[in-house]
């Protein structure tokens, strides 16, 4: 079900934030992880917000003023915007606004991507999207979305990445990021259309993130926050799909055995700029926030509440030390992994690296494993993958 086909439910029912706390504690507790749980997600959102705003200012700095200082800004922008975004990816997996049907994330986040599709290099039998104004003579947002993922899944036109491949370029170094130099946006062919593809996708994020924002605000009974705290269980569910789907399929998975198992640098997530291990770090310390009902924010104050071990503490605290155990080994081992990320997964499987990666893995693995036990302990049903849609 949309979440707008809640909206006349919300209409007829008073606001579940401002009732009565149930009087038996395990449900108190679950009352209390979803309030808090919505106060992250807003948080953490719109500290993104904030940051993909800085972004498109420093973007608009230079391909204004384009020079070899206002590029490092613009990449540092670029860094500093991924990391609030990266502890968001745990509001994922339950089809919440970000990945119903309606959601934006396949525009925000899709890797890996096909550089040709975007700005192939010179001498190239198919320019790109960026070498080709007789065939896309439009780079408005809008065009630019109805090209994502065209004609292949590794066709992404918009989103974190391709701002990352337009800042850095082609990463063909072993032991660093990619080195675009800044002349592409000035003196190249086709500067002006990579610089107008470079906001176009800078506008498309900062709108999706706005939208995200508001759909997680408070006191609005229109959104789709109001949803999430009236329905108590089943949030109680969605919270930990997110946990389950990032730790085990995607972080696991997806980020990590993939690139593992081929050793290739075009499986690593941010492989333009080398920022993959900072992607782990933020990943793991989203789950950390969830499950401790606790963030500090990018201004360093920091939100705290109820979180989802409190909830586990009173169903079973046995599990609940376990998972409290995991989850603070996810932390050390994706902080411990040594970067550049492409160097750490190349070798034999007893280098250095290679070994605190697949550490990593073990760790992500044995997070999502004991947090579906804890979901069969609170009687809620998590399917085998992330689900495309819900009912609600």
């Amino acid at each position: 079900m949309n979440r707008r086909a809640f909206l006349p439910l919300l209409l007829a029912a008073p606001s579940l934030a401002a009732a009565a706390p149930p009087a038996d504690p395990l449900a108190a507790a679950k009352r209390d992880a979803v309030l808090t749980y919505a106060r992250i997600v807003h948080a953490i959102y719109s500290d993104t917000l904030t940051a993909a705003r800085l972004l498109s200012t420093s973007l608009r700095t230079f391909v204004k003023s384009p020079s070899p200082d206002s590029l490092a800004a613009a990449r540092s922008a670029w860094s500093a915007a991924r990391l609030p975004y990266g502890r968001s990816e745990v509001f994922r997996y339950y089809a919440g606004p970000i990945d119903d049907a309606d959601g934006p994330e396949p525009l925000l986040n899709s890797w890996p991507l096909d550089e040709s599709w975007i700005d192939a290099p010179p001498g190239s039998p198919d320019p790109g999207i960026i070498g080709s104004p007789d065939r896309y003579p439009s780079l408005s947002p809008q065009s630019i979305a109805e090209l994502n993922q065209q004609d292949g899944e590794k066709n992404i036109a918009c989103g974190w990445h391709t701002i990352e491949f337009l800042l850095w370029g082609r990463d063909s170094s072993k032991d660093g990021p990619g080195n675009r130099p800044w002349t592409d946006f000035s003196s190249a062919p086709h500067a002006a259309r990579r610089a107008t593809y470079l906001l176009a996708c800078a506008d498309m994020i900062t709108a999706y993130l706005d939208d995200l924002v508001q759909q997680w605000a408070p006191d609005n009974l229109g959104n789709y926050r109001a949803v999430f705290e009236e329905g108590i269980d089943a949030s109680i569910e969605r919270i930990l799909m997110g946990i389950i789907f990032l730790s085990g399929t995607e972080l696991a998975g997806e980020r990590l055995q993939v690139a593992w198992d081929t050793q290739e640098q075009e499986d690593e997530q941010s492989c333009f700029s080398d920022t993959t291990h900072l992607d782990l770090i933020a990943n793991s310390e989203g789950i950390a926030a969830v499950w401790n009902g606790s963030c500090t924010r990018t201004d360093g104050t920091t939100l705290s509440g109820t979180g989802l071990k409190a909830v586990a503490s009173l169903a079973d605290p046995a599990l609940a030390n376990a998972i409290s155990s995991r989850i603070a080994t996810l932390l050390t081992r994706a902080r411990a992994i040594p970067p550049p990320f492409d160097t750490a997964i190349r070798g034999d499987d007893d280098s250095p690296g290679r070994k605190a990666v697949f550490s990593l893995i073990t760790a992500a693995e044995d997070v999502a494993i004991k947090t579906r036990e804890l979901a069969t302990a609170l009687n809620c049903r998590i399917p085998d993958v992330p689900p495309e849609d819900i009912e609600g």
